[in-house]
């Protein structure tokens, strides 16, 4: 065992050396003892890009987003010409699902290297998120070659050409989906999800009903099932699906919230807390079922729950506007006025933010086509 005057006076290790240990630690995946050499390195003043970089990764596989953008940001800084910084800036973003902001660094990986495939996937993939159809068939009909196999790929491609009715090119690309997947519940559900989009309710209802005709309840089929029914104006039997999605997928809230929703839409408010308080026991931390079950509790006149609902909603989620509002008008009804006015301008000051980096992103992309 060393002493502490050992230790004081050990010299310190050559930042050349700790900057491959990061690396080799990262190439292997144990991003702690990465994360650890490469903010000695900092810490030693080594301010380059490639350790921001290398940082940056490693925030983005362990999944901490914020830190990512930080750390590729002062990358992009230091050497604003590597397009593997913009490639990991813009991954970063898609995740955070700011698919506005990650489009213009794929846009400069693609003016660098026209054939970077992951970079096109991505990019389409935000125009197809952002419903731009027409942008998203743009970037997926050149790599159509290397992605002729992949499912999600042809079916992001196949709604891409039916919203823009390409109705031919839309039916080729569905049939090799088909090809592609075989007659599998996962590529019926595929389909399924994809007329519905498309507004194409009787053969949405034909590959939904196929895919939850599986022998193994396949996740996410009787969720799009009830999607389709709820559309169709059958909601008892939307109803019926979303409560068979609550006991397949026990950990997802979608199915508990439209659930919810339909059983307020038809009065049935127990109906809707005996959905809900479960839920939130399995899932503590989802604002959208704090917030749905609020709505609920507001509805019984039971305002006090409902206001200790949606303070957990704004302290998971404190820039969501709409939490502000619902909390407002329940301390309106409570008769706190001073309260509820405060929470309702907050609610609309978050949205004038919103609304403001909409119209600067529109600005910026303005720009980026001059």
């Amino acid at each position: 065992m060393l002493s502490g005057s050992m230790l004081i006076g050990r010299p310190a290790q050559d930042p050349k050396e700790l900057f491959e240990q990061g690396q080799h630690e990262l190439g292997a995946a144990n991003y702690a003892g990465a994360e650890r050499d490469f903010t000695e390195l900092l810490n030693l003043g080594v301010n380059t890009a490639p350790v921001y970089t290398n940082l940056g990764v490693i925030y983005l596989r362990t999944g901490r987003l914020d830190q990512a953008v930080a750390a590729l940001r002062k990358a992009k800084e230091l050497a604003p010409g590597m397009t593997g910084i913009d490639l990991n800036l813009g991954l970063a973003y898609y995740r955070q699902r700011e698919f506005q902001k990650a489009v213009p660094f794929f846009a400069t990986v693609l003016t660098a290297d026209p054939a970077n495939t992951q970079a096109h996937y991505l990019k389409g993939m935000c125009h197809f998120m952002m419903d731009q159809f027409e942008a998203a068939a743009v970037e997926f009909a050149l790599i159509r070659e290397q992605e002729r196999s992949d499912l999600e790929y042809l079916y992001m491609l196949g709604i891409s050409y039916g919203k823009m009715k390409r109705s031919e090119d839309a039916q080729k690309t569905f049939a090799d989906l088909m090809t592609a997947g075989g007659d599998t519940p996962h590529l019926h559900l595929l389909l399924g999800k994809a007329y519905v989009a498309l507004e194409d309710y009787t053969h949405a209802e034909t590959e939904l009903e196929k895919a939850v005709s599986s022998a193994s309840p396949l996740p996410y089929a009787h969720y799009y099932l009830g999607v389709l029914y709820e559309k169709l104006g059958k909601f008892d039997a939307a109803a019926a699906q979303f409560a068979l999605e609550t006991s397949i997928s026990p950990n997802d809230h979608w199915a508990y919230e439209d659930l919810a929703r339909i059983k307020l839409d038809q009065g049935d408010i127990d109906g809707a807390i005996a959905a809900l308080e479960p839920a939130i026991q399995r899932i503590p931390d989802s604002a959208t079922l704090l917030s749905a079950l609020a709505k609920a509790y507001m509805q019984n006149s039971a305002y006090d729950p409902a206001i200790r609902l949606l303070r957990r909603a704004i302290a998971l989620e404190p820039g969501n506007g709409n939490y502000h509002y619902q909390l407002g008008r329940a301390y309106l009804q409570q008769g706190k006025a001073p309260e509820g006015k405060a929470e309702i301008a907050k609610a609309r000051e978050l949205q004038a933010k919103v609304l403001n980096g909409q119209m600067e992103l529109l600005s910026r992309d303005s720009e980026l086509t001059h």
